[in-house]
């Protein structure tokens, strides 16, 4: 009779053999593989060149590639296999297979880390920030997508929840359910600007002066069908002919057969039935009409690389950014930051020429059709990476994500609009001369109640913007920008304005209640107000009103109403006194 130790030792052939056989139809099962070209081959090409041939070779032996799951430093990029039929085709073409994760409808299953955050701990989560930080938090419903989940976004700022005068900034993440340390980076702009706010003079200063705008899950459908257990999953989860839409390329700007996604729908990256045709998508457009933000940053795995936000660019001039140059400068100001924080390679930046092609995608799309100055930036060297990496990635996007605010406050203009008469903010379409919008994008049309459009550009140079409204006389401004805001207000003058009436203040051809009080308004308040200029009803030009607060008409006012007269307003006090 064997004892215990001989039992082991007879037994473990059997057992070494039945390991033998799970990694055999571990292999042969559906798997995220990450290919690269063999030998010598590799060693000739580096950096985004060797990915597009790469990408290139991988097309045309029928698989599909995405700029997600691309690792630039290795010339590596990671393709669904299914079966060792497909393997042997990689490896007969000359391609290598250095790693492999399962596919979540296998045996043989990963398990998303309970580290990472489901939606409903997204959800308690912004709750708690926002439940702890009242003051300058406003937490609300994005959207709600086709399983009934919501899309939640929190605000950040001095005055959440109410419309502002000032720039707002927008960072999102997960897009791609199974990019699941995306979140992590978005909560973490979330942790910084409220617990340190009023102790950290930069990020008192963000709050203060800009609106901060954070959805950390954008597609809670198909992060919850990762939990459940399919953790390769991408897309969202509406029932077509199959289950899903690639929900970033399903933005309107180039949607439909281009340079990076499919029409079929078993594909990881079907751009849907039509543009914009899903939940998701509605709502973050929507979210971009509300705020009109300046810039937003949308947080993706796998690479370690800032992407151009035109994906299908190729470098010609016909194909780039009309603001090319600083998008340019911010993307390298970003990696910088980043690299400035450990040891670990800078991001990669790829500009003017995308790691790899995309359309339909949402920074492509927010700045052509909405002029927000926006990236991707693809974190970490996996879908899912070990969960003690995260740490690491949250602390190094960090200083990325603090860049950006810090580019915020330097060069840039803000544009008011008003008309001429009432000093009334004007819905006015406004331009940079200096460049040729002709790739596609959209007019930039300053926005309601303020009149007011941002251009973030290059230091230390002059620029002429123009100012178009219906019913107004265009106006063509030179001003120059340094290393700081400069504010350039335009005002319009109508093409066919009504005759000058004296203390018409609102151009309405008479003189009335209206009027009065506008009259009242600049002889008990500030000289210029939301309402128009105070020299409209300074009726005799001598830059003063009367500081009388009548119960009544004034009479030198009431002689006026309706008349049309031109009256002196006595009693002269400058403006901006109060009565």
């Amino acid at each position: 009779m064997m004892n215990k130790r001989s039992t082991w030792i007879a037994g473990a052939p059997i057992v070494l053999l039945a390991l033998a056989v799970c990694s055999i139809a571990r292999a042969a099962g559906p798997a995220h593989a990450l290919v690269k070209f063999a030998g010598t081959r590799a060693e000739q090409r580096n950096g985004v060149e060797q990915i597009h041939e790469l990408r290139d070779a991988l097309a045309a032996l029928g698989f599909e590639t995405d700029r997600c799951g691309i690792d630039i430093a290795d010339g590596a990029i990671g393709v669904d296999v299914f079966d060792d039929a497909d393997r042997e085709r990689l490896r007969s073409a000359g391609l290598d297979i250095i790693h492999e994760d399962l596919e979540s409808d296998s045996s043989f299953a990963l398990r998303t880390a309970p580290q990472y955050y489901e939606p409903s701990e997204i959800a308690a989560l912004l709750a708690q920030a926002a439940a702890d930080h009242p003051a300058i938090t406003h937490l609300f419903s994005v959207g709600t997508t086709h399983e009934g989940r919501t899309i939640w976004g929190l605000e950040i700022s001095n005055n959440p929840g109410v419309p502002e005068d000032e720039p707002a900034i927008q960072f999102n993440g997960q897009h791609h359910s199974r990019e699941v340390a995306t979140c992590h980076v978005v909560m973490d702009v979330v942790e910084q600007l409220t617990n340190n706010y009023g102790t950290d003079p930069d990020i008192t200063n963000w709050v203060n002066n800009y609106k901060t705008v954070c959805v950390p899950m954008v597609n809670p459908d198909g992060v919850q069908y990762v939990f459940d257990g399919h953790s390769s999953w991408r897309k969202n989860r509406m029932p077509y002919s199959c289950f899903g839409v690639d929900l970033n390329r399903n933005y309107p700007y180039l949607w439909g057969p281009g340079c990076g996604s499919s029409g079929t729908c078993t594909s990881d990256t079907y751009r849907g039935p039509s543009a914009a045709s899903e939940d998701e998508t509605q709502a973050m457009i929507a979210l971009v009409d509300q705020y009109h933000f300046v810039m937003a940053t949308s947080y993706h795995s796998y690479g370690q690389f800032i992407d151009y936000p035109y994906a299908c660019a190729t470098g010609a001039p016909a194909t780039l950014m009309p603001e090319h140059a600083v998008i340019h400068e911010m993307m390298n100001g970003m990696a910088d930051a980043i690299d400035s924080v450990d040891s670990t390679p800078r991001y990669d930046v790829n500009s003017p020429v995308p790691a790899g092609g995309v359309n339909g995608d949402d920074t492509s799309f927010y700045y052509a059709h909405k002029g927000v100055y926006a990236f991707i930036v693809e974190v970490g060297t996996s879908f899912e990476p070990s969960f003690s990496l995260v740490s690491g990635i949250v602390a190094r996007n960090r200083a990325g994500w603090k860049y950006l605010y810090s580019r915020l406050g330097g060069a840039r203009i803000d544009v008011h609009v008003t008309d001429e008469c009432g000093g009334t903010p004007l819905e006015a379409t406004v331009t940079l001369r200096d460049y040729l919008y002709d790739t596609g994008e959209l007019d930039r049309v300053t926005f309601m109640p303020f009149g007011r459009w941002t251009f973030v550009t290059p230091p230390n140079d002059s620029y002429t913007v123009r100012a178009t409204a219906p019913g107004y006389q265009t106006a063509n401004v030179v001003v120059s920008v340094g290393t700081s805001p400069v504010a350039l207000d335009i005002v319009l003058a109508a093409t066919n304005p009504p005759p000058a009436i004296f203390g018409d203040t609102d151009c309405d051809g008479d003189v009335d209640h209206a009027d009065f009080m506008r009259f009242e308004e600049c002889f008990s308040g500030p000289a210029r107000s939301p309402t128009g200029d105070c020299t409209k009803v300074d009726i005799d030009s001598n830059n003063c009103i009367a500081p009388r607060r009548l119960r009544s008409l004034p009479s030198r006012v009431q002689r006026i109403v309706g008349s049309g007269s031109n009256p002196q307003d006595t009693r002269a006090t400058p403006f901006n006194s109060t009565a």
